[in-house]
């Protein structure tokens, strides 16, 4: 095993051992068509993106509790399966975790379809993606490392799809875009009610007060912890890759995790980078 985890690339770029590379490169070079009633979530990853998609598949009322409809499956992946993403009947839904210059040619604002890209804070953000590498180890990341070998990994974007920084500030260019909605993790953990009624009106759909309250419910993550069509543990392809005794794909869900983890050191380390990388965008993020 490696002290670097292992990752497939495109043009020196790193993506995830997950994805298929070939097709990834298809999407950017060749462009991949898409439609007015196409939902994109777009996130880093370890950013509310399952969370995201369950509130999705809720507000489009789409089919659940077979392992074939389970949320993963019925918004799959852009950038993992070709043959998935091209056989998936409209109205089409997919998560993505794509910078903003690798989708749809760079140019998502003059897409027809629609974006919701979700940002959480960056301290939260590498505890919960040292947990799931840890947690993919023995079948995929191969990561001999521990704690503080990712987070050097992290500040320099030497993991999946990179930097935070540039991730967050590509998309963050074009927060004004029509098509693109803009969520902060923290403000769904603060208000997701409001989340809910925020995305349905985002797509479309004029929901009663009554159906806003149900996909509420079933998106908390205590319901969806619970919930076998939510939850990637109960996939028999997530079993199959999991590192003994590694943590739950939902494995906490909080905001502030991060204390767990950074010394004082990693933690004024990565504010400075923040100072440094953020001046001037106006994103404000909360840390508990």
């Amino acid at each position: 095993m490696s002290a670097l985890p292992t990752l497939k690339y495109y043009n020196g770029f790193p993506l995830s051992p997950a994805v298929d590379a070939n097709w990834v490169a298809e999407l950017i070079e060749g462009g991949f068509q898409l439609y007015s009633d196409d939902v994109l979530i777009v996130t880093y990853p370890k950013s509310g993106t399952t969370w995201t998609q369950q509130v999705v598949s809720l507000i489009r009322g789409l089919p659940r509790g077979q392992e074939e409809t389970h949320v993963t499956n019925s918004i799959p992946w852009l950038e993992k399966s070709k043959d998935v993403t091209l056989s998936l009947p409209s109205p089409r839904s997919f998560k993505c975790h794509l910078p903003y210059h690798m989708v749809a040619r760079g140019t998502p604002a003059d897409s027809v379809a629609k974006y919701i890209y979700v940002i959480r804070n960056p301290k939260d953000v590498a505890v919960s993606f040292y947990h799931h590498t840890k947690r993919y180890n023995d079948s995929t990341y191969h990561f001999t490392g521990d704690w503080n070998d990712y987070f050097e990994l992290f500040l320099k974007g030497e993991v999946d799809f990179g930097s935070w920084f540039d991730h967050v500030l590509g998309w963050l260019a074009h927060k004004d875009a029509e098509n693109i909605l803009f969520l902060k993790y923290e403000d769904m953990k603060a208000d997701l009610r409001g989340t809910v009624k925020s995305i349905s009106q985002f797509m479309g759909y004029s929901l009663d007060e009554s159906v806003i309250d149900r996909i509420t419910e079933q998106s908390t993550f205590e319901n969806m912890r619970s919930d076998p069509s939510a939850n990637p543990d109960s996939l028999s392809s997530i079993k199959a890759k999991i590192t003994k005794n590694s943590t739950p794909f939902l494995r906490k869900g909080i905001v502030g995790d991060w204390k767990n983890h950074f010394s004082d050191e990693q933690s004024a380390r990565l504010d400075a980078e923040y100072a440094k990388r953020m001046a001037g965008s106006g994103l404000e993020l909360r840390y508990e």
